[in-house]
């Protein structure tokens, strides 16, 4: 890892929060989450219910729970770690920190969005869009590209996350291996000199936009939805959906089994239950999220994944290009 790195994960480690129980300790099934805990907590809730295993759930910043996977090895806590992004379980899986399990069952999740090792098992998909206010902005005026969003005419009209966020590093990763470091790097920078702004998460984004303080935000589909739901003015824009385009990011949330975990048999259990119809539904219907599991239909109103035009790029190759993301966008200090 490097120096860079290390400091900025060990800086956040700090905030991670202090361990939640569903049901008396046990010691059964210990997992740390990076998940929002809304998110999360009724599907473990589920799979109690289901397999009498009780776990412990210890949730906080994705960041700063893989810096503490890394830092109890070979003895881990955790049997489970669940990240919001598939950089980051790539991350861990080239430090040789998880247990690669691949089963019938999650064989059945396409393999654009698991580790072809079995390292990580992603379990429901997000693809990254433009959501406008509709008050706002007219529908001639909409882009249909992100590389749009450089044009004068969105100069300090446009919010994304902080770059420290998860989902918008490996956004930027995945521009880096479609259209190179230059073209990116360029491309960075030409939005940090059109004004776009840097909010602390993709929930301020949607907000802000939402009451009109911004015409455009880049966010994840599934908050367009929640500040659609909240009644505010709000479209949404799927971009680079055309033949020439690169299309847009899907990436995943997923889990995966520690190295050296102490309950690797309920671990296993609990992978395949992520992969399951049952759970795949609920976090279709908990978040607006794709299913990643066939057959398994997103909630109304949601455009379905396999109408999408997906960026070229394999999410295990996200965790390899992490540091390399990182550096450029300390070079280009967006925010």
């Amino acid at each position: 890892m490097s120096t860079k790195l290390g400091k900025r994960l060990a800086l956040i480690a700090v905030l991670v929060l202090a361990p939640m129980t569903l049901a008396q300790p046990s010691g059964e099934l210990v997992i740390y989450s990076g998940r929002s805990e809304p998110l999360i907590v009724p599907v473990i809730q589920f799979f109690q219910q289901q397999t009498g295993i009780k776990v412990t759930l210890q949730s906080g910043s994705a960041t700063a729970l893989a810096n503490l996977v890394l830092q109890e090895q070979p003895t881990p806590r955790a049997d489970i770690f669940i990240a919001n992004d598939a950089g980051t379980l790539e991350f861990l899986k080239l430090k040789n920190a998880l247990q690669p399990y691949i089963s019938e069952q999650i064989k059945k999740i396409p393999e654009q969005f698991r580790a072809r090792d079995g390292s990580w098992l992603g379990v429901s998909g997000r693809s990254r869009v433009i959501m406008y206010n509709t008050k706002l902005v007219k529908p001639q005026e909409l882009p249909n590209s992100v590389f749009s969003l450089t044009d004068p005419q969105w100069k300090g009209k446009i919010a994304m996350a902080t770059t420290r966020n998860e989902s918008v590093i490996a956004w930027v990763t995945a521009l880096r291996l479609v259209k190179g470091d230059a073209f990116t790097k360029e491309y960075l920078l030409k939005l940090k000199a059109n004004g776009i702004v840097t909010l602390n998460g993709h929930t301020d984004v949607r907000k802000a936009v939402g009451r009109g303080e911004f015409s455009l935000g880049l966010v994840n589909h599934y908050y367009y939805h929640v500040e659609l739901r909240d009644g505010s003015p709000v479209g949404v824009i799927y971009p680079d959906q055309g033949p020439n385009d690169i299309g847009v990011l899907v990436n995943a949330a997923g889990a995966a089994m520690v190295r050296n975990a102490k309950h690797q048999r309920e671990a296993q259990r609990f992978l395949d239950f992520l992969a399951s119809p049952e759970a795949q539904k609920l976090f279709a219907e908990l978040n607006f999220e794709y299913p990643l599991l066939p057959g398994v239909p997103t909630v109304p109103g949601v455009r379905p994944l396999e109408t999408l035009k997906l960026m070229p790029v394999r999410l295990d190759e996200l965790g390899q290009e992490l540091e390399k993301t990182l550096k450029l966008l300390d070079e280009v200090g967006l925010g």
